[in-house]
């Protein structure tokens, strides 16, 4: 076996909070693991000298999607297939970098609040409908409507068209990473032609057209989803990067299928029956060893973190809190989470480390202390009476089961009363969102997001991060007037949270991602982007 370790990008593990609800979804891998690209397009055989390429490509995903309304959904999954259909302004390139996809160019008012964005022209969608700006401020301004995430990053913005081949976004308030959230996989601000938002009313979008270089030919539901390449698609210049650049879709016909079960999955891919597998089980990660017909991308994908109730119980105490933070060693954690160092690495970073623009090891000092002696002796100095501190988790997630009670070892070294109290998922969510009285700690795996004010470790409604000078950096950081004084601003942030011991980044955790050993041309960001990708005969 082949096997590439790279760290880049975000999980498909993503708690959803909009809904109160944990999400596992689809994660087929991030930047760094992919072959060549092709040029090729529909003549990708006689382009490659005498390689003949195959027709099809198989991937298998660990879930179905229940719609591919690329504005509404939480579904990873969902966006990584309808990504291929349906195209944004802006996509976010393998440096994390907003770049146009559909947009040419664009410019920001002084007071930045307008950003007028001019279109790039001789699109057309895959009904034979000229892209205009029509279509864009009917589905942006949808999107902004509809997603919630959209809604509460951008609070009351506004599209509207400005020219023949120009659009204007108005904010209510300067948003310098205003690009990125356009180009944000999290939320998928796809263009669609305008009379499909027009019909979609209540019941969300149903005819999935897009601009992009692949579209739907079938859907099975629970079983398949077949997409068949746009001939007339008008690809983007440009290195193919991350979501951006060209796009060659060398290979006709794209099956997504749908394999819930692990086992099924890696069987599957053992055969070679699916030409890439999404969410090889950890426990498989050696099942391919030896065989040099496969290679397991292993990325970081995202975060197992420890989050402290601050506001309600034994942890409302910052000073005890910061003793239960020197307590914590998060490799012995880790290692009960995962089984083995191969699968996780140990970061200071609140997010992902190999995010150039947010990247910190900002209040590293207080990361990893694993000093359950100092811990004690710091304890008794405080008002702690032997108080039981309450570690809520779940069974249905192993690796959240297994570090909880880790820490709930090294809380009791440190002269803490700790009790694990473990619920089916649906009740653990409850608990944690809506019965703050009843925890004192859980421990999440939550994904990368590109952006700091996405993630959760700055949320108010997972955890009830109340700190008001950590969430003002926050917001600090989406007004900063350039990239550089809103990563200073998000290196205080995170050393503010460090500060008052309100979280703990236990370990960046590995996702695995199967392809066959041929497969040439995918790159892994977000997740597997196969537009270009192709197998040999």
């Amino acid at each position: 076996m082949n096997n590439v370790f790279t760290r880049a990008g975000m999980s498909r593990r993503s708690f959803v909070t909009g809904f109160g609800t944990l999400s596992v979804l689809a994660g087929l891998g991030l930047a760094g693991c992919g072959g060549s690209n092709s040029d090729s397009g529909s003549a990708a055989g006689s382009a490659s000298g005498d390689v003949d390429y195959r027709d099809e490509l198989q991937v298998a995903l660990p879930a179905s999607p229940d719609g591919l309304d690329p504005h509404t959904t939480s579904s990873l999954v969902t966006v990584d297939i309808a990504c291929n259909i349906m195209e944004p302004l802006f996509g976010l390139d393998s440096k994390y970098e907003p770049q146009p996809v559909l947009a040419k160019s664009y410019k920001v008012s002084d007071d930045g609040l307008v950003y007028t964005i001019e279109l790039r022209e001789g699109i057309t969608f895959h009904n034979g409908k000229e892209f205009c700006p029509d279509d864009v401020v009917a589905s942006m301004n949808r999107w902004l409507t509809v997603n919630d995430r959209a809604a509460s990053l951008l609070p009351g913005a506004q599209f509207a068209k400005s020219g023949d081949h120009e659009v204007t976004c108005t904010l209510t308030a300067p948003a310098t990473d205003f690009p990125t959230i356009l180009g944000s996989h999290s939320q998928y601000p796809a263009i669609v032609p305008s009379e499909v938002i027009d019909a979609a009313g209540d019941t969300g979008i149903s005819d999935y057209i897009g601009t992009g270089a692949y579209k739907l030919e079938e859907w099975k539901q629970d079983q398949y989803i077949h997409l068949t390449r746009n001939d007339d698609y008008q690809a983007a210049e440009g290195k193919a990067s991350g979501y951006t650049g060209k796009v060659t879709a060398p290979t006709k016909d794209i099956f997504y299928q749908f394999v819930t079960e692990g086992s099924t999955r890696v069987s599957g891919f053992e055969t070679g029956e699916y030409d890439i597998a999404d969410e090889i089980p950890t426990e498989n990660y050696h099942d391919f060893d030896g065989n040099d017909d496969v290679k397991l991308h292993s990325h970081a994908a995202g975060v197992l973190t420890a989050f402290f109730n601050m506001n309600e119980g034994i942890f409302a105490n910052e000073d005890i809190r910061k003793c239960a933070l020197m307590a914590i060693d998060c490799k012995a954690a880790a290692l009960a989470a995962y089984g083995e160092e191969e699968l996780f690495t140990l970061d200071p970073n609140l997010g992902n480390p190999d995010n150039d623009q947010w990247s910190t090891d900002a209040g590293k000092k207080y990361f990893n202390q694993a000093d359950p002696k100092g811990a004690k002796k710091a304890l008794a100095k405080t008002s702690y009476a032997g108080e039981t501190v309450k570690l809520l988790t779940t069974p249905d997630y192993k690796e959240m089961y297994n570090a909880t009670v880790a820490l709930q070892e090294q809380l009791e070294k440190a002269g803490f009363t700790a009790e694990v109290e473990s619920y089916e998922f649906a009740t653990f969510m409850d608990i944690r969102s809506s019965k703050p009285d009843q925890w004192d700690l859980f421990v999440a795996s939550t994904n990368y997001k590109p952006i700091p004010a996405q993630s959760l470790s700055v949320s108010k409604g997972f955890y009830g991060l109340s700190d008001e000078k950590a969430l003002s950096l926050v917001a600090e950081t989406r007004t900063a007037e350039d990239q550089k004084a809103a990563t200073k601003k998000w290196a205080e942030c995170q050393e503010r949270l460090y500060e008052i011991a309100v979280i703990e980044p236990l370990c960046h955790y590995v996702a695995i991602t199967g392809a066959q050993a041929d497969v040439e041309g995918f790159e892994l960001l977000d997740g597997a982007i196969v537009w270009n990708a192709k197998r040999p005969e």
